[in-house]
């Protein structure tokens, strides 16, 4: 028994190491007596080693079989988890990739119709169009910018002046890096307009991520781009074309706005355009030209763009008498083809021609309008008589009829005009000084189709060809009559 007791206390010898070394520590006297009850101490020791021993067997096999247990179901949800995850960063990277993909077809979609040219086609007819060479050249050195031009262009000129058709006529032949953009006359469809003239979509591809990302993260910048109104969406996907157009070829591209007059009740939008117009000329970005018929619109253009020193204006005119006179003469020959061989037949002799060239003057819509009649069989006098009686119903709405209000006031106008053709605005404004508000009276005298007021020159001239050919007529009431 002894010698099996020995045994024990040898091979727990060194699981009993640590506690040994505590009690040594403890004092001296605990070490003698430690010493003198080897045995019995060994044996208690050797007991409650044994149990603890136990105990501990006990709780790892305990634990090791509860993580089996865990494991079992994260050993199979594992490969689930791989499989989703890897779902989901595909469908990520496609729906990114496509975005992307979207987006620049998009922006090449611009490149390629800022690269090409718009080249308007209007529905002028071959026996319809007058070539103005002097001023198709003109229009052809506005659409074809220097590098280093920094201003833009106000084209102005009465309605039927032919400001469109010489426009559309000049991008076609220019055609590389022009845009024309045509302002309807509901403004509602002004962003789809411009839209469309720069095969710009409006429906940006976004991805996932970014929609998150900008619902979440109040990202406002974007938030309030996509709430522009669409044509400013459409200016701002222009300019980013119009840059990297600059960078290509070494020279501004050219945006083409006709019809701003009809902007008249929106001042806002024609003040942005103006502004950027300004910006992107001084910095050579892109060339703006604005097409208008005279009018507040164009007023309003001019007085904001005097100080900036980057507008350049040039004024469309009525046609020249020889011009005029050619217009007649083509609009009113017919071509027969008869046995391969093309006759043509005018159907309006000089007499005639000179007759409704007086009558009409220069301007194309009146041109038009007159040779219309002539070729449906109205006769001279009747034309006449129609044109008559519509230019004195101006002339009553002008108060300057006999005894009316403005009758002794306007007659040395009228004879000036008469003589000269054009009289300068303050003597017109001074005539009027002595009738109570000049500014009022201006503008009520003005708003009728008898003068008009040429703000870039400072000079005031008759409405019309019209409107001079009836005060020749009536000479002796508004000239040689003293009442």
């Amino acid at each position: 028994m002894l010698a099996k007791a020995f045994h024990n206390i040898f091979s727990s010898h060194f699981r009993t190491q640590n506690l040994q070394s505590q009690l040594m520590r403890n004092s001296r006297h605990g070490i003698l007596r430690l010493s003198t009850s080897r045995s019995f101490t060994n044996s208690t020791s050797n007991s409650a080693n044994s149990t603890t021993s136990t105990k501990a067997s006990s709780k790892k096999s305990t634990f090791y079989s509860s993580l089996k247990n865990i494991k079992k179901p994260v050993t199979v949800w594992l490969p689930a988890t791989k499989l989703i995850v890897a779902g989901i960063a595909i469908f990520l990277s496609g729906d990114f990739a496509n975005a992307w993909y979207q987006n620049e077809y998009n922006k090449n979609l611009l490149k390629n119709t800022i690269e090409k040219g718009t080249q308007p086609v209007t529905d002028i007819l071959d026996n319809e169009f007058i070539p103005r060479p002097l001023l198709i050249k003109r229009f052809k050195e506005i659409l074809q910018p220097d590098k280093d031009q920094s201003f833009y262009h106000v084209i102005c000129g009465e309605k039927g002046t032919g400001k469109t058709t010489l426009a559309t006529a000049a991008s076609r032949e220019v055609g590389q890096g022009i845009i024309y953009v045509d302002v309807p006359e509901n403004l509602e469809f002004f962003g789809e307009s411009f839209g469309k003239a720069i095969n710009f979509t409006f429906k940006e591809k976004i991805s996932l991520l970014t929609r998150l990302k900008r619902k979440f993260l109040s990202e406002t910048q974007e938030k309030e781009n996509m709430n522009l109104p669409k044509w400013m969406r459409a200016k701002r996907a222009f300019e980013d074309v119009a840059q990297s157009y600059k960078i290509n070829h070494n020279k501004p591209s050219v945006i083409i706005f006709d019809n701003v007059d009809r902007l008249i009740n929106h001042p806002e939008i024609t003040d942005s355009l103006q502004d950027s117009a300004m910006k992107n000329a001084k910095q050579n970005k892109y060339i703006t030209v604005f097409i208008s018929t005279k009018g507040p619109v164009l007023e309003r253009m001019e007085s904001r763009g005097t100080s900036s020193q980057v507008l350049e204006k040039l004024e469309i005119g009525d046609l020249s008498e020889s011009e005029s006179k050619d217009y007649l003469i083509k609009k009113c020959t017919a071509e027969n083809l008869q046995f391969e061989e093309t006759t043509r037949k005018c159907m309006i002799n000089d007499d005639e021609v000179n007759k409704l060239y007086k009558l009409a003057g220069g301007r194309i819509l009146d041109l038009k309008r007159e040779v219309n009649k002539f070729l449906h069989g109205k006769i001279f006098e009747e034309t006449k008589k129609e044109v008559m009686d519509n230019v004195e119903n101006e002339v009553k709405a002008a108060h300057l009829f006999p005894n009316q209000k403005y009758y002794k006031i306007g007659k040395p106008i009228i004879k000036t005009l008469l003589n000269s053709k054009e009289m300068r605005y303050l003597d017109f404004r001074s005539a009027f000084y002595t009738i109570g508000d000049v500014e009022k009276v201006l503008e009520e005298v003005l708003a009728c189709n008898v003068f008009e007021y040429h703000p870039g020159k400072h000079i005031v001239t008759f409405k019309s060809p019209s409107v001079e050919y009836y005060f020749k007529e009536k000479a002796d009431v508004f000239i040689k009559n003293n009442v």
